[in-house]
C-alpha cells in the first residue's frame, strides 16, 4: 500500500509529504528541543519550519527537473523520513540555511548535463557554495564538486577553471568589505575557522546508532546494483550518477569531520542519500520487499523516537 501510494507523484503524495515534513517538525519541536515558551522562539520555529517545507519543494524541483529518479515520490519520502531520523537537523539554524543555499547550487550543478548557459550555472554553483559556506564553513568542501562536474560533462576550458573561484569569493568577499567598514574584521575571521573532531562517541546512543546503521545498509545495499544499472545507462545518467556517488563522499567527509556531532550533521547526506534509495526501490520488482523496506523505515522512525 505505501509502495503504491509513493510511486506516483500526483499532488496528493507531495500534500501528504508536506504534512509528514510538518508533523515531524513539529513532534520534534515539543518532545525532543528544549522549549522556550516565547514569542520569539514561536516565531524563529514557525520560521525555519517554512524554511524547510522550502527545501522539499526545491529538492522535488531538482529531481524532477533532471531526472535523478523515475516518476514517483520515493525520494521525497526519504528525504523527509532522514530528517526524522536526525531530528536536531531542525534545530540547527546554520546548518539549514546552508543546506537551503547549497540546494540551490546543486540544481546549477546537475542541470550542467545541458548545453543551456553553462557559463552561468557554474557561477551560480558556485557563488551559492560561497553562500553556504559563510552559515557551515565546512560547505566549502562541494567547491570541488562544480570542478568535478565540469570535467564529467565535458565543460573543460580555461575560462570554467577560473569561473567557479569568482564565484565562491564574490559573497565572501561581499561580507569581507562589509566587516572591514563596520571595524569587525575579526568577526569574519571567526567564520573560517574550521573546526573539527574525530570524536563518535554521541554516535554510540541508540538514538543515533540504530538510524545511522539504517542508512548505512541501505546505502551499502543500494549503491551496487544503481551503480551497475548506470554503467549501461544513457551517457547523460551515467554523468548524473557519478557526480552523485562523488556528493555522498563529500558528504560523508564533512560528517566526518563535523566538530559537532548530534545527528544534525547528517543533514549533508539527506540529498544523495534519498535519491540513491529512490533508484534501488523503484528497481526492485518483488513488491513485497519494496512495501518492506519503507515500512521497516517508518517503523524505525516511529521506534527510536516515538516509543
Amino acid at each position: 500500500m505505501i509502495a503504491n501510494f509513493f510511486n506516483e507523484t500526483k499532488p496528493i503524495n507531495f500534500m501528504v509529504l508536506l504534512i509528514m515534513m510538518f508533523l515531524i517538525y513539529f513532534i520534534s519541536v515539543i518532545f525532543i528541543f528544549s522549549i522556550e515558551f516565547s514569542l520569539y522562539y514561536f516565531l524563529n520555529k514557525s520560521f525555519y519550519l517554512l524554511l524547510v517545507l522550502f527545501m522539499l519543494f526545491v529538492f522535488d524541483f531538482i529531481i524532477r527537473k533532471n531526472a535523478l529518479t523515475d516518476d514517483n515520490s520515493i525520494a521525497l519520502f526519504f528525504y523527509v523520513i532522514l530528517f526524522g531520523f536526525f531530528p536536531l537537523s531542525f534545530d540547527n539554524d546554520d546548518l539549514l540555511i546552508s543546506n537551503l543555499f547549497l540546494l540551490f547550487s546543486f540544481r546549477k550543478i546537475y542541470s550542467l548535463r545541458t548545453q543551456i548557459r553553462t557559463n552561468e550555472k557554474i557561477f551560480d554553483s558556485a557563488f551559492w557554495i560561497g553562500i553556504a559556506s559563510m552559515f557551515y564553513a565546512w560547505s566549502f568542501i562541494y567547491i570541488f564538486l562544480v570542478y568535478l562536474a565540469i570535467r564529467i560533462f565535458h565543460k573543460t576550458n580555461p575560462r570554467n577553471i577560473f569561473i567557479p573561484i569568482i564565484g565562491f569569493f564574490v559573497p565572501i568577499s561581499m561580507l569581507y568589505v562589509y566587516f572591514l567598514m563596520t571595524n569587525q574584521t575579526e568577526v569574519f575571521d571567526s567564520y573560517w575557522q574550521l573546526d573539527y573532531s574525530f570524536s563518535f562517541n554521541e554516535y554510540l546512543q541508540n538514538k543515533y546508532l540504530i538510524p545511522l546503521l539504517f542508512i548505512v545498509l541501505l546505502a551499502i545495499v543500494s549503491i551496487f546494483p544503481t551503480t551497475r544499472k548506470s554503467l549501461i545507462a544513457k551517457q547523460d545518467f551515467k554523468a548524473t550518477w557519478n557526480i552523485l556517488i562523488a556528493q555522498i563522499v563529500l558528504s560523508l567527509f564533512i560528517v566526518f569531520v563535523a566538530p559537532i556531532k548530534n545527528g544534525s550533521e547528517a543533514i549533508f547526506l539527506f540529498f544523495p542519500l534519498s535519491i540513491l534509495y529512490a533508484n534501488y526501490i523503484q528497481d526492485i520488482e518483488k513488491y513485497w520487499l519494496k512495501e518492506s523496506i519503507l515500512i521497516f523505515t517508518l517503523l524505525i522512525y516511529f521506534g527510536v523516537y516515538l516509543v
